[in-house]
């Protein structure tokens, strides 16, 4: 009997064989999505570099300085955030010494010494603490394998084979691509587009895919459009997971179905959606993951720091050797992404006062507080160089911005009833954080809702061209939705019955289904009112009748409970329900998610930049005609990087977007930085003339610039025949002339 008692036991150390299998499974299916996009040999050398030259030895300091060993999921994650900050840091060393295309040696040095010391050794290989359940595991590999196909499906699904197609482009990732380019080189970074002028921006993303682009020499086309996406979504999916399980211990609480709601929420949910024709605002993960590198990269660094951070907290600051691994996270995450630090430092502020108001020690959360506020200043100087990147000070502007305001402009209070509109989405779809009970107690809690708070007060309180505040709630809400799940499962819990995942899970499906049912039958009712009426009927009559059949079922809690409960959960998955319909409809993906643009590249015009790369140096100046991406009425959308990007080359004036000068000007004149005219219209005449008008002198100005090539892109406008009797003719396609000057 003792014996059989034994097996029957719950495991105390290592992962399960469930449990493998679930993360095999999605490790599979995340090479299955990246291998139909490149090659073979791409994808096993990207594979390679991700896995022993980023995540193992970011594993290893993970457990090394952290002393974490709780379950794999977490240790693989937070060592993929560790490694990537650790090859960020180690780039801009080597790089502003020559030495970039050797920054990835630092990571064979740190699994030496993980393998050869024993002590070391000991730490770093041990078996983990708390293995995921079975359940657990495959629920958590089931949320995160929808939200990675809904976000292929919507980002590279939609964008892919990049520069082929000119009606089908993201000029954003055409920037990533020529900021990344510049990384290749530059300490620091330059605008490649419009004559390598200085570039104040975060740009650790750009130095993270220059160094794997260096260790692997795959071409960045591939790596920004492809590859580097994923690893860094999957490992941000793991993150919450993690935050989620020290939020709701399943020891205690029994909710193994906490940690993958929480990425489900994470990644699809954010806002309940009853208006048939306009989107409430997209702050999930899976919105900004294929598009905004940048935020995918400062999403997994604000996990990990708000990880280490809360584990400080609630310890009274040790393991002292964490505090390592919170400064290189906090280092990185001053250049990963601006939103980051703000949030947290409110997060910290937060804590100190919990704590000081029970009459706890507060130096934890001081310190944590002080680190920030430190690695802020000092990013404020040396790495945005005191510019803004056009964000302004205007209270409730997001409200103007976002998609209820056209719909209600002829309101005079239409600002109003469109602020009320979206914050009744979000505030229903994170409805769980007002159940959270005594954890409100928890230092570790109270931290989070000041980044929480941060994020949404950053968006509320600001604004920026193309509605970017939003980055701050974005960066926040993989936190809220943590916090909202533990909410809901705190809620169920006072049902007494481990089986509450039924009630949660039954609520969820029935709540999107009916709000499908809402969504469809308000479709034709104008106005707000007639769709929020369906929508609230829906969650009315869904939780009403999970209840009914809980107790029907005889099933312990209270009614009202019950009923409760259902309705959270319905509120909090059902939020999911536009983004899945996404999937397979294009109407419902363009109320969330981004569409293409025009103004891409044909693939001739690729690859006569790509054959300019081929044969030209770096840092040899390029001349082009083309500036505009789109042109109407006499406005330039000045939104063309994809010269930069893929010659890898400055360019005299290509684009102007997206500059600091081109942010300077729009705030100054309350206008869109990507349509402002170019403050120097005579140096653009210039250039522009050696296409339409060549002359001895017009190609002298250029000499003088210090311009070696020209692109003549006759998509962009004329090119005169009389240009080759002042320069030499080096490649001609279709589209694309490539002249060297003589």
């Amino acid at each position: 009997m003792r014996a059989r008692a034994r097996r029957r036991g719950p495991r105390t150390a290592g992962p399960s064989l469930s449990g493998l299998v679930a993360g095999l499974s999605v490790a599979l299916l995340a090479i299955v999505l990246l291998a139909l996009h490149s090659t073979a040999f791409e994808l096993a050398r990207f594979v390679l570099f991700t896995v022993v030259v980023v995540t193992l030895p970011g594993f290893a300091l993970w457990r090394l300085i952290g002393g974490y060993g709780r379950n794999l999921v977490e240790d693989l994650s937070a060592g993929f955030a560790v490694g990537t900050a650790g090859q960020v840091l180690v780039y801009l060393a080597s790089a502003s010494i020559g030495l970039q295309a050797w920054s990835w040696v630092w990571a064979p040095v740190v699994l030496v010494i993980a393998f050869v010391d024993g002590d070391a050794r000991a730490r770093v290989w041990r078996r983990v603490e708390q293995p995921l359940r079975p359940l657990q595991a495959w629920l958590l590999a089931a949320s995160t394998a929808v939200v990675l196909l809904i976000v292929y499906r919507r980002g590279p699904g939609q964008f892919l084979p990049a520069y082929t197609d000119p009606l089908r482009a993201y000029p954003d990732l055409a920037f990533q691509q020529a900021l990344a380019a510049s990384a290749k080189y530059d300490v620091p970074i330059r605008t490649l587009w419009l004559g390598g002028e200085p570039m104040k921006y975060h740009t650790f993303f750009h130095q993270a895919t220059a160094a794997t682009q260096w260790g692997t020499r795959i071409d960045l086309t591939d790596l920004i459009h492809s590859l580097s996406w994923l690893p860094l979504f999957v490992a941000g999916c793991g993150l919450v997971f993690a935050l989620a399980t020290r939020l709701v211990p399943i020891a205690e609480s029994g909710a193994t179905w906490a940690g993958p709601l929480a990425v489900f929420v994470a990644g699809l949910g954010g806002a309940v959606q009853p208006l048939a024709g306009a989107g409430l605002g997209g702050i999930s993960t899976a919105v900004a993951a294929y598009l905004s590198p940048t935020q995918n990269l400062g999403v997994l660094i604000a996990l990990a720091l708000c990880i280490v951070a809360v584990d400080l907290l609630r310890s009274d600051g040790k393991p002292r050797n964490r505090w390592v691994l919170l400064i290189l996270l906090a280092l990185v995450a001053a250049g990963a992404k601006s939103t980051i630090l703000p949030v947290v430092g409110a997060g910290f502020a937060f804590a100190f006062l919990q704590l000081g108001l029970a009459k706890r020690r507060t130096r934890p959360a001081f310190l944590g507080g002080l680190v920030t506020l430190v690695v802020f200043v000092a990013a404020l100087i040396t790495i945005f160089g005191g510019s803004t990147w056009g964000t302004q000070i205007k209270p409730f502007e997001t409200f103007v911005q976002l998609a209820p305001y056209p719909m209600l402009i002829s309101n005079p209070h239409a600002q109003l009833l469109s602020g009320a509109t979206t914050l009744l989405s979000w505030v229903l779809a994170a409805s769980g954080l007002f159940f959270l009970g005594r954890k409100w107690r928890d230092t570790g809690a109270v931290f989070l809702a000041g980044v929480a708070v941060a994020g949404l007060l950053g968006t509320l309180l600001t604004t920026q061209s193309g509605v970017s505040q939003l980055y701050f709630l974005r960066t926040a809400f993989p936190i809220v939705a943590v916090l909202a799940t533990a909410g809901l499962a705190n809620l169920v819990g006072r049902l007494g019955d481990r089986r509450a995942v039924v009630l949660v899970g039954a609520a969820g499906l029935l709540g999107l289904a009916g709000f499908a049912v809402a969504r469809s039958e308000s479709a034709d009712l104008p106005g707000i009112k007639g769709p929020w009426l369906w929508t609230l009927a829906v969650v009315g009559v869904v939780a009403l009748l999970v209840a009914v059949v809980w107790k029907v079922a005889r099933r312990p809690g209270n009614f009202f409970v019950a009923m409760l409960g259902a309705a959270v959960a319905v509120c909090m998955i059902g939020a999911a329900l536009v983004p899945l319909q996404a999937f397979v409809s294009d109407n419902a993906s363009n109320l969330v998610f981004a569409h293409p643009f025009r103004g891409g590249a044909t693939a001739a015009e690729a690859g006569a930049a790509q054959w300019l790369r081929r044969n030209s140096k770096p840092g040899e100046l390029v001349a082009t005609n083309a500036h505009c991406i789109i042109q109407r009425d006499g406005v330039c959308d000045s939104r063309h990087f994809w010269l930069a990007a893929l010659s890898e080359r400055p360019v005299l004036i290509e684009g102007w977007s997206y500059s600091n000068q081109a942010n300077r000007i729009a705030l100054a004149n309350d206008g869109n930085p990507s349509l402002i005219p170019y403050w120097k219209p005579e140096a653009l005449a210039a250039n522009d003339a050696a296409f339409k008008a060549p002359s001895a002198t017009t190609i002298d100005r250029l000499k003088q610039a210090g311009v070696r090539w020209l692109y003549a892109d006759h998509r962009a406008g004329e090119v005169s025949p009389a240009l080759r009797n002042y320069v030499r003719l080096r490649h001609a396609t279709l589209d694309a002339t490539i002249y060297e000057l003589r």
